[in-house]
């Protein structure tokens, strides 16, 4: 086991208005040599060598891998956060304990196209999702910022034929 615990440090984002915290988990151990693997596994969206880090996408949230550190840029509450470290952590173990079968990967993966997501929207630029038009939402959608569901006009068929498409961009978990 790589990892066996962490300790919060949350704060507030500078915007006054924002209702969700940030978080910095403290790891118990380095992660560092470990990054290309979980790029592979967790399929990041954004990878570097130097300074190392790894970041994904879940669940419309930023999570940064850093050799001591892992941040997230919208938690709820710290039951959240304690959730998503379990499931980090997890992670985080089984890729260490497989390494050896896994080719460690310093690529970022693809992402969801803007247009292949607008062609499936409705395009009625209704706004009910908090959007101004169909392509925004399309545009938050495809940088994972908003699940594609906050779309509630968007027709049965097309519903699942988009959650077909972005099920190859999404992370495990």
């Amino acid at each position: 086991m790589l990892i066996t615990g962490y300790r919060w440090e949350f704060c507030r984002p500078p915007n006054p208005e924002a209702q969700h915290l940030r978080g910095l988990a403290h790891l118990d151990g380095d992660i560092g040599e470990l990054l290309p693997y979980l790029n592979t596994v967790l399929r990041g969206h954004m990878f570097f060598r130097q300074p190392p880090s790894l970041t994904i996408k879940y669940q419309a949230k930023l999570i940064t891998f850093y050799p001591r550190e892992i941040a997230n840029n919208i938690l709820k509450d710290q039951e959240e956060a304690d959730e998503i470290m379990g499931w980090l952590m997890r992670a985080i173990n089984q890729t260490w304990e497989k390494r050896r079968e896994i080719v460690p990967s310093f690529e970022v993966a693809p992402k969801a196209r803007i247009l292949e997501i607008l062609k499936l929207l409705p395009r009625t630029h209704c706004g009910v999702c908090g959007y101004p038009t169909c392509l925004v939402f399309a545009l938050q959608v495809s940088e994972g910022n908003i699940a594609f569901e906050a779309c509630s006009v968007i027709e049965p068929e097309r519903k699942e034929t988009l959650k077909d498409y972005l099920g190859q961009f999404l992370r495990p978990g």
